[in-house]
Parts: C-alpha cells; structure tokens; sequence
C-alpha cells in the first residue's frame, strides 16, 4: 500500500495553478472593485425603499440624494485597495510556494545524484522517501520501494542493526553502523548513519538515513594491513641477516682462528691426540660454517625469488640413503640410532634439489636434538589428499626432548627469532627450518611438526607425486 503525505519532499510532482485561482489572483483589484460598486449600489438601493418606500427614478434630486450614487463609488474604492492588498499578499505566497518548490527541487536533483542511499522513514521504520540511488543499488523502482517497510527491502542482518539503532536514538542521539550488503548479488561493505527527527515533547517523529559504500576504502585499508605486514616481514628479514652475520656467522670463525693459531706456533708442544682433538674441532666449526652459509646464502636466494621450481624424476629411497650417509660420523659420536623405513624404491616427480635441501635439514634438526642413546627415524607413505590426489608423506622422527606448543608456533616465524641449543651445546639460528616449509611449500606441499614435551617431535612433509 503506498501512502501518500501531504509534504511534498521530492518535487517529483507539481500540480499547475488553475486558471480561475490564476485570474483571481492577477486582476483582484478590478474583481474587488466591480463586487465593492455592486455592493454598494445595493446598499443604496435599500437605503431609497427604506425612506421612500419605493423606487422613484423620474423624481431624482442631483443634489439631495447625491449621497446615494456616492455610496456604491465609495465601496468600490475600498474595494479596490482590499483588492490590492489581497492581490498582493496572494503573489507573496506564491512566490514563496514557488520557491520552495524550486528548492525542493534542487534538494532532489542533488539527493538523487549522490552516490550514496538517501532516506526517510517513520517511527515505524516504514520508507517515505528514499533518493534515486536505492534503484541503482537494489534494483527495484523508488515508487516500489516508497510506503514499504524496511525488512521488505534491505535485508536481515541490516533490518536488525536498523531496528536496534532505532531503539537506541530515543534521546536524539545519531548512530552509525558498518555491515556487507548485497547489491545485485555483489557484498559491499556499507557505512550508515541514521539521524531522529524529533517532536516538540522529544518524540521520535522519524528518521534520516545516509548509507555510502566504503567496499573501495575497506579494500586499501586491508591492502595496507597486508603491506604493513609484509614490511614488517621485510624488516624482520633484515634483522635476522644482520643477526646471522652478526653472531652466527662470527662465533665458528672464532673457534677456527682460536684453535689453528694453537696449531700454528705450538704445534710441536702437543702430543698427538690433543692435536687430534684441536684439528677435529676446526673440522666441526669449517663444517657448520659452511652449512650455515650454504643455508644462508639460499634463504638470500628464496627471498629474492630467484629459486625456481624444477621437477624431474627423483627416487626418493636413494635421495634419503645419500642424506643418512651424510651423519655417519655424527651419530655414531652421539651414540644415536638412525635409520630409514623406506626398504623399496619410491619415484615422483619432483624437485631434487630442494627435497634433498628439506631432507638434509631436517635429519640435521633430528639429529640435534636427540640425546645419547636415542633414535632418529625417516619414513615415506603414500596418502591421499582432500581432492583424492595421490602424495608422498616423508616423515622425521626423533626422540628427543620435544617442545610446547607456542614453541612450535614459533619454528617457521622468522619475526619470532626463535632458536634453541642441542643436547651437546650445538648453537642454531632457526634458518633450516624456515628453509624447509620455503622449499616444500615451492614443490607445492605442506610441513607440519607434533611434538610432545619429553618424547620428542615428528616433523613431515607431503607433496604431490606429479
């Protein structure tokens, strides 16, 4: 049902003045002269019955009843002016109603070409007038969408936030809201404030609505989040680097100078197991140096996204052997068992040079942080993922002492900085890791870690066999 207000709030229609109100108005002192001279001849009319009981034409005295021809002159006159003056005040209130109708007008030329929804409705939050913008938006005519109440037209979510503002501007206050709505099947991100019209005892008589579409705002302030915490990303990269080369970098330098400089000027001084001793150490700090740097210089390379995924064949029960055979010596000083579950040869097509990176790394960690007498154990399964396609499971277990969980939140943050020592004092800065999840994620898998405090940790990745 549409209902229609006296108020005429858009200017979308105006009705013509009529023309008998238009002559009235323009000629009201010749219309109010011609009435006041016949007013006035009647007037003296009756003033002759009354004296003379009749109408005596041929018997009219100029002078003596010059009074009756001057009563019908003098009404016309006053006529005239009250003519005049009615005239005149009636063009003032249509150049008043003319006015306002030419500012209603412009109020909805503006209304309708604003690029935001425009609307009134009363208390019972039923729309009166809403601007051209809601046919834009909606899709739906203004004389569709004028009379209807708002849960018809917006929909639920925003009725309610609508509703609930309502209740709230009893004391006049305004309210603003943001919320996603659909337009023509699209969401936009929508900013409204909705304004009470109150009465002379603070009655809610109505209100104004202006809803505007910030979706282009919300998308820059997300796009500036996201390179905020890329920045923060970047810097967090820095820091690490300066980090590394600061103290990761310098300490096994240290070790290399301290104990060759032993060598050098006091080489015969020591028997043959102490010099045994020093020249294993150096061996052990020129090895983790150069692992370091090997690790270093490709995390460089993946930030630069200079490293590219190049897939070929690669039997996965060799790659592992190659790598476990890389620790002989390691775990057989720590006294740790290591060993591989893959008995058979495992093919896929992958990326042979940043699997062997992940495997390397990986057994490295293990191995770590795996006391004396402990085991270290890779595996590799064949599973399915979500979409039934078919992957390589490679899993690394040890036995060491585990972690809590917001550590494990922690392994591949660099921002985190997170490092920790091994069961024999060995010093890391956390790279490997992140290296890893780097690498797998760039064969288009997945690394998780498990791991329980005291028991030790399973670390895996999946990727696809082609």
């Amino acid at each position: 049902m549409r209902i229609k207000t006296n108020l005429n709030f858009t200017g979308r229609k105006h009705d013509d003045e009529p023309f008998s109100e238009k002559m009235i108005r323009i000629n009201a002192r010749y219309l109010f002269s011609i009435i006041g001279f016949g007013i006035g001849g009647l007037i003296s009319v009756g003033i002759l019955v009354l004296e003379d009981d009749k109408i005596d034409l041929t018997d009219f005295s100029y002078h003596s009843d010059l009074y009756h021809l001057s009563i019908p002159i003098l009404c016309a006159l006053l006529a005239t002016f009250g003519g005049f003056f009615f005239g005149k005040k009636q063009d003032k209130n249509q150049a008043a109603i003319q006015k306002l109708f030419l500012n209603q007008q412009l109020l909805n030329l503006i209304f309708d070409n604003l690029p935001v929804l425009i609307s009134y409705l009363n208390p019972e939050l039923r729309y009166i007038y809403v601007n051209k913008t809601y046919e834009n938006w909606y899709g739906i005519s203004v004389e569709d969408i004028e009379g209807k109440l708002a849960k018809d037209i917006v929909d639920e979510e925003t009725f309610n936030l609508i509703r609930k503002s309502a209740t709230k501007q009893l004391n006049g206050e305004t309210i603003s809201f943001e919320n996603e709505r659909i337009f023509k099947g699209e969401r936009h991100f929508v900013h409204t404030t909705l304004i009470p019209q109150l009465g002379l005892n603070n009655e809610v008589l109505g209100y104004f609505t202006v809803a505007a579409d910030i979706s282009e705002l919300r998308n820059r302030e997300i796009q500036i989040a996201e390179q905020n915490l890329e920045l923060a990303g970047l810097i967090a990269t820095k820091d690490k680097f300066f980090s590394i080369i600061a103290h990761d970098l310098i300490n096994p330098f240290t070790s290399l100078l301290g104990f060759s400089e032993l060598l050098f000027h006091d080489f015969e001084t020591y028997d043959e197991k102490t010099r045994k001793t020093y020249i294993e150490a150096i061996f052990e700090s020129a090895h983790n140096t150069f692992k370091l740097l090997e690790n270093l210089l490709s995390w460089a390379r993946s930030q630069q996204g200079k490293i590219e995924y190049n897939p070929s064949v690669v039997n996965l029960h060799s790659l592992i052997d190659d790598n476990l055979t890389l620790f002989n010596q390691l775990v057989h000083k720590k006294n740790i068992l290591l060993e591989s579950k893959l008995e058979e040869d495992m093919f896929l097509t992958t990326d042979r040079d940043l699997i062997n990176t992940v495997i390397r790394n990986l057994v490295s960690n293990a191995i770590k942080f795996t006391p004396e007498g402990g085991k270290v154990t890779v595996s590799a399964n064949l599973i399915s993922n979500d979409h039934n396609d078919s992957m390589v499971e490679v899993s690394v277990m040890d036995t060491g002492f585990g972690m809590v969980a917001s550590h494990v939140d922690k392994l591949f943050r660099i921002e985190s900085n997170y490092s920790s020592t091994g069961t024999q004092g060995e010093t890391g800065t956390g790279l490997g890791l992140i290296l890893c999840k780097e690498f797998v994620e760039k064969c288009n898998g997945k690394l998780s870690v498990k791991s329980v405090l005291g028991k030790g940790s399973v670390f895996t990745f999946a990727i696809p066999i082609k």
